[in-house]
């Protein structure tokens, strides 16, 4: 062609475009060609090669680019390198920025894994150890349960009673071998006695064998462990608990007293009757009937009178 386009014009408006930054930038600006004239004459070969677009020239105060270190003082792992702020291409379009990097997969657990039950190592107390009712009192003493106990109230009565009364501590002054001389054990020996038990036939026991205080369930528990072994040494053909918390304290609160008072019940393999609190019968009228007419007759283990 005897004639090319001048570019100077669009030149001008693309480094106008640059200099006002990314916020001002205007895509639909208009421009216009203008035509000079060819420097080649005409019926002249053309260039082999002529360039399709022209060379942009440089700013005339271009901005110096800060030097960087070839080796950064605090890589972070997996970043990616600085961009430049802003990036403009041939006709003005911004350039688009590097995708962000994915994170790395979480490990994937072999699926025959498997964690080896934690082995739990249970200790043997010593008055389980004991193979005589002496050997488990003496034992006792050095329970953690009674560390600082005064004294270990023990059993009193036969080698194997027919009825084996558990009360829940002793009272101040009371003792194994006194109760059955006080008004609520002659209240029991005349009570038993009138169902043809005699007071020789009976033993008394208690459940925390030392001044009342206040039990946690762990407590508890160990006291039943402990019931538990000196049962297997009294053997009794019947144990009896008096007081709706000491049958709790005894069967736990997964049982109903008022349900099951006077029912035989069964702790461990031995036959149990709950009643009402014998203190408090010794001068209640009202709960010697209700033992009398209603709990006893209920549990049909008592049938020495007839």
């Amino acid at each position: 062609m005897p004639e090319e386009f001048d570019f100077s014009e669009l030149r001008k408006y693309l480094q106008g475009q640059m200099d006002m930054g990314e916020e001002d930038l205007l895509l639909d600006e208009p421009w216009t060609l203008t035509r000079k004239k060819s420097a080649v004459p005409a019926g002249a070969p053309r260039p082999a090669n002529p360039m399709p677009f022209p060379q942009h020239s440089a700013p005339a105060n271009p901005a110096p680019i800060p030097q960087q270190s070839p080796f950064p003082s605090n890589p972070a792992p997996f970043a990616n390198q600085a961009q430049p702020a802003f990036q403009q291409s041939a006709f003005g379009a911004p350039a688009p920025s590097a995708p962000a990097p994915r994170p790395a997969p979480a490990p994937k657990l072999d699926a025959g894994l498997t964690i080896a039950p934690r082995a739990v190592k249970k200790t043997t107390a010593a008055y389980e150890l004991a193979d005589s009712i002496g050997a488990f009192y003496d034992a006792l003493k050095t329970d953690a349960l009674y560390a600082r106990a005064a004294n270990v109230v023990r059993y009193e009565g036969p080698e194997h009673p027919r009825l084996l009364i558990l009360l829940a501590a002793p009272k101040p002054g009371e003792a194994g071998s006194n109760f059955f001389q006080s008004p609520t054990g002659e209240m029991l020996v005349r009570l038993f006695g009138s169902l043809g038990y005699a007071p020789d036939s009976l033993g008394v026991t208690y459940f925390y064998k030392d001044a009342p205080r206040a039990l946690s369930p762990i407590l508890l528990a160990s006291l039943r462990r402990m019931l538990t072994k000196e049962l297997s040494f009294i053997a009794p053909e019947i144990m009896i608990t008096f007081s709706e918390p000491l049958f709790y304290d005894v069967f736990s609160k997964g049982k109903n007293f008022n349900e099951l008072a006077g029912t035989a019940l069964d702790f461990n393999g031995t036959k149990t009757v709950s009643l009402v609190d014998a203190y408090a019968m010794t001068t209640d009228k009202q709960l010697k009937w209700l033992t009398w007419k209603v709990h006893i007759p209920r549990s049909g283990l008592f049938t020495a009178a007839k």
